[in-house]
């Protein structure tokens, strides 16, 4: 078996690229509908996406048997952390891009900092941890 089925990161960033795409979708319609402040719509909208990245996550890119009582509390704590360099890229970005497109780009710093923590804090395989590439 080779390519995207063994690729983490490459799942990872699929499944949580479709996390992402919903986030926007809550921001855009949290701020052109509800009216409701950009920087309190991301936030809402980011922890709305974390529910859905959860189990896309668990499931599909790190194939997790660990009991979601115990890998979910984790998840959260590392996307809190994810969700203040969240706010704190997305208020600075606001100054000189569009709302949306400093969402996006605060997505990517996000990214490859819950990457990292997931892989080695909240879904760390025990099982054929060294015959599983990266």
């Amino acid at each position: 078996m080779g390519g995207f089925s063994q690729s983490k990161i490459l799942r990872y960033f699929l499944f949580g690229s479709l996390a992402a795409s919903l986030q926007v979708v809550l921001l855009i319609g949290l701020v052109e509908t509800l009216g409701l402040n950009k920087a309190v719509a991301s936030t809402v909208a980011f922890y709305g996406a974390v529910v859905v990245n959860y189990f896309l996550q668990s499931h599909f890119t790190f194939r997790s048997t660990e009991r979601h009582w115990i890998a979910m509390p984790k998840f959260l704590g590392v996307s809190t952390f994810g969700a203040l360099i969240n706010i704190l890229a997305f208020t600075l970005l606001l100054r000189v891009v569009h709302y949306v497109s400093a969402q996006c780009l605060s997505l990517l710093l996000v990214f490859l900092f819950n990457y990292s923590l997931s892989k080695t804090l909240v879904f760390k395989s025990r099982r054929h941890e060294a015959t599983r590439p990266e």
